[in-house]
Parts: structure tokens; C-alpha cells; sequence
């Protein structure tokens, strides 16, 4: 079966001819079978509604995130990796097995992506020698977490599967790569899988790559000798040397430079390395976790990041959930706020009444936990009374909240707010897809809802910042 017209896109950039699938698989959309296919850099291309309900998942919110950032499998990314034929049986928990079968897709001999296809199996099909068991297979009730661990908020699924992951590498000296959306709590994973190994009792040191200018890098890392430069009026002890015995937490690894990356695989491979404007080889024993919120595999392609630094990091991967996908631990995070933010501010803890909390839930928060936290803040400080109402939202919050669930009088389409007010085109239309993409599931449902295509709904859904 021919499954999609292949068109070759991007052709200056570092003359990749990377093949992208185009999205016309109205067809998958009727398949009981689970459907998910990606490109050759991982990015999501396509996920049917059946696929969504087998690992309860969003597939609208899924489309164009790298499968390394979202839900994924260890048969996908094995025949992502290899490029081959694969098939098995997943185990999603202890009620349910998945039969999977992982297919590449080629065009004129050149691999574009994988197409895979999941169907839910019968206990006695199971054959247990075939059973992948993922790192993310515990049931929620199984998931038993370590005290640093249990200070990160939230009961979901998804996130007690990924902090159990990261507790699992905090018992070796294994290389972390901790990938999620910025906001998402990537250092604070970092600290807990620090916290938790055996070299708690010595230095967690936090570097922050892309905030830092290329050409002080260098010194930053691994210090520089008196008069290396100009302006080096003393020796500096570098961030490797003051975290020895450690742990060093490279943040935004994305943003490294090549040169710097370079240097950076000689200190994992050999352990030592020199100071700038030194010839003293200094040894050193660091852990290293490093996190990203980019696409490393696209930036692999792009030439931007070395392949070989890519896999010294990415030992151990733990995945973070975006807050839109963990959307039952909103309350929970919004009581903890409150009781920091209050105890941060010498004030009294207010409370959040239930509409307001439902407002929140449907939000989809492009900024994460962080956004959250500071909108919780916000709130408090500006807040007269000891409760925090649906008004004092933002509208851009209770919008979406208001369309589903507020009564309203008016039997016509359009339903002003309290005050009469009209809102600009845009933000009707950005209301619309949202509602349509949140009750529908999918840009090809919300599309024949809408009476439009399914592209124009993935145009628009970018457009405002509805999915990325």
C-alpha cells in the first residue's frame, strides 16, 4: 500500500535531502489498530486515534514533537536506530500488552522514518520471551520513590514513570540526558538524581551552556591559568575541578558549541582535561547530567551537534512530561504553590475555588510548571480576598473554560461576555480550533467538524500556539 506522497524539503540546509512524510492518512483514522509514524530525525509526523487510546496520549498534541520529548517505546526507537524490520510485545502495565510491529519507510533507497503499528493483545496470545518490558512499565502503584524524588509534585502516570527512571540512573555513575520542554523541572530531576546517588555528600555544580558566551566557555569548564588571556589576572578553578567527585549538571547542552563539544567527549573518554593557557593534565571524577528542550537528533543531522558526544550522554534518557499531558497533577501543584509562595511571603495560604481550578486544568501551558508557579504567585500577591475566583484569571485562561461549561442565555453563536465585550476575529478563530481540537482529538476530526482541511487546522493550531 502506498501510504503518502514523500517531498523533499529543506535542501539548503547543510544540502541534507531529508524526506519528510506528507500528512494524508485520513485512511489510518479508521484503523483499529494504533498508528504512529515518524521521520528519520524522530519528529512526529502522524498518530491515529486508536494510538492515543492504547497509551493515553494526545495525538493532536503529539504532532511535530520529537518522539524522544513525547511518549515513546523501546521497539520504536530500536528500529529508529537501526533502520530495520522489528516486532514484539509491549507491556503498557500489568493489564495490558500491546503487540507492536515497526516498519521502515524508504524512498529511492533512502530512509525517511518508521511507520508503527500497535494492537492491543488477549493474555493467552502472550508469549512472555517476547514481552519488551520498558523502563516506564511499572503500574502507578508500583512506582515506589526515594525521599529526594517524592518533593517533585505529582501523581500522573506519566511522571511518576519518568522520575522512576531517573531514580533507577541516580544508583550508578551512568551519564544522564534529561530532555523535556523548558519549564518542565529538568534541574530539579537533576538535584533529586544527584541527591540520591553516592555522591551526595560532595559539590552538585550547575552550568547553564547557552547563557554563557562561547568564547568564555572554555574557562568556565576548565578554569585558565594566570595571563592565559587578557584579563586573566589570576588562575581560575574551572566548573569540572569544583565539581570532582560529583556531580556537574550541564544545562541547555544543546547550545554547546562544536568546539566546546569536542572537548567535552575528551574529558568523558579520557577523564582529564587542561586548563586554558595550561599544560598541566588534570584528572578529574565528575557525573555528569546534562539536559535539553531541543531536538538533538534533528541538530545531529544539521551538523550542529556531534553524533558521537550525542550517544556519551544519552546513557540513560528520562523523558519529562509536559504539564499539558499531566494535567490530573494541576491541583495538586497549585496547593503546593500556595503553601510556598505563603510561607515565602509571611502571608496567609488562600484557596483556589473549584471552577477556577477547572479553568486552569484546561489550559494547555505553553511555559509548563514554571508558568504555573508564577501565575500562582501573581495571583496571591494581587488577590484581596481569601479566595481566588475564576475572574481574577487571566483571560486567556477562562476563555476556553467559559466556552465549554459557562451557561449562557444567548442562543446565538456568538456568546458575549458578562460586560457585553467583543473579542477580535483571531481570537474567536483561536477559540474555535482549540475547543474543536480538545473535544475531537485530532486535526482530521476537528477539521470535519469545522467543515475545512485538516491542514488548515494544523496551520492554525501553530498559528496560535495551540500545539507546537
Amino acid at each position: 500500500m502506498k501510504i503518502a506522497n514523500v517531498t523533499n524539503i529543506d535542501k539548503n540546509r547543510n544540502n541534507i535531502k531529508n524526506s519528510f512524510i506528507d500528512h494524508q492518512f485520513e485512511i489510518f483514522q479508521y484503523a483499529m489498530d494504533g498508528i504512529c509514524i515518524i521521520n528519520a530525525t524522530g519528529k512526529i509526523e502522524y498518530v491515529n486515534e486508536a494510538y492515543g487510546r492504547l497509551f493515553n496520549v494526545s495525538n493532536f498534541a503529539m504532532i511535530g514533537k520529537s518522539i524522544y520529548h513525547t511518549h515513546n517505546d523501546e521497539l520504536l526507537l530500536k528500529g529508529l536506530k537501526n533502520k530495520t524490520r522489528m516486532r514484539g510485545v509491549i507491556k503498557v502495565d500489568n493489564s495490558c500488552c500491546v503487540g507492536a510491529y515497526i516498519t521502515p519507510l524508504m524512498d529511492n533507497n533512502k530512509f525517511i522514518g518508521i511507520m508503527a503499528a500497535y494492537r492491543e493483545m488477549e493474555k493467552e496470545e502472550v508469549d512472555d520471551r517476547q514481552v519488551v518490558h520498558l523502563p516506564s512499565s511499572k503500574t502507578e502503584t508500583q512506582i515506589e520513590l526515594s525521599a529526594p524524588f517524592k518533593k517533585m509534585i505529582g501523581g500522573s502516570r506519566l511522571m511518576k514513570r519518568a522520575l522512576w527512571s531517573a531514580e533507577k540512573a541516580a544508583k550508578t555513575n551512568s551519564t544522564v540526558l534529561i530532555r523535556g520542554e523548558s519549564g518542565t523541572g529538568k534541574e530539579l530531576v537533576a538535584k533529586a538524581i544527584h541527591h540520591t546517588s553516592n555522591r551526595a555528600d560532595n559539590g552538585f555544580i550547575r552550568v547553564n551552556c547557552g547563557a554563557i558566551p562561547s568564547n568564555l566557555l572554555e574557562s568556565e569548564l576548565f578554569g585558565h591559568e594566570q595571563g592565559a588571556f587578557t584579563g586573566a589576572i589570576k588562575r581560575k578553578i574551572g566548573k569540572f575541578q569544583q565539581a570532582d567527585e560529583g556531580t556537574i549538571f550541564l544545562d541547555e547542552i544543546g547550545d554547546m558549541p562544536l568546539e566546546m563539544q569536542v572537548k567535552l567527549l575528551r574529558l568523558i573518554q579520557e577523564k582529564e582535561f587542561e586548563r586554558v593557557g595550561g599544560n598541566e593534565t588534570i584528572k578529574c571524577d565528575v557525573r555528569i547530567i546534562a539536559a535539553t528542550h531541543r531536538n538533538l537528533e534533528e541538530q545531529i543531522l544539521e551538523g550542529t551537534f556531534r553524533e558521537d558526544l550525542y550517544y556519551r550522554l544519552n546513557i540513560v534518557p528520562v523523558l519529562l512530561p509536559a504539564l499539558r499531558e499531566r494535567k490530573e497533577d494541576i491541583p495538586q501543584l497549585c496547593e503546593h504553590f500556595i503553601e510556598k509562595i505563603a510561607r515565602k511571603n509571611y502571608c496567609n495560604a488562600k484557596i483556589i475555588e473549584d471552577s477556577a481550578i477547572k479553568a486552569l486544568t484546561q489550559y494547555n501551558w505553553p511555559g509548563n510548571v514554571r508558568e504555573l508557579e508564577n501565575l500562582i504567585e501573581r495571583l496571591i500577591v494581587l488577590s484581596e480576598g481569601e479566595t481566588i475566583t475564576i475572574d481574577e484569571l487571566p483571560s486567556n485562561i477562562t476563555n476556553l473554560y467559559r466556552a465549554n461549561y459557562h451557561e449562557s442565555n444567548d442562543d446565538g453563536l456568538i456568546n458575549l461576555g458578562k460586560n457585553g465585550q467583543m473579542a477580535t476575529l483571531d481570537q474567536y478563530e483561536m477559540e474555535i480550533i482549540k475547543y474543536a481540537l480538545q473535544r475531537f482529538k485530532s486535526f482530521n476530526a476537528a477539521a470535519k467538524a469545522l467543515g475545512i482541511t485538516h491542514k488548515t487546522v494544523a496551520f492554525k493550531a501553530r498559528k496560535y500556539n495551540i500545539v507546537d
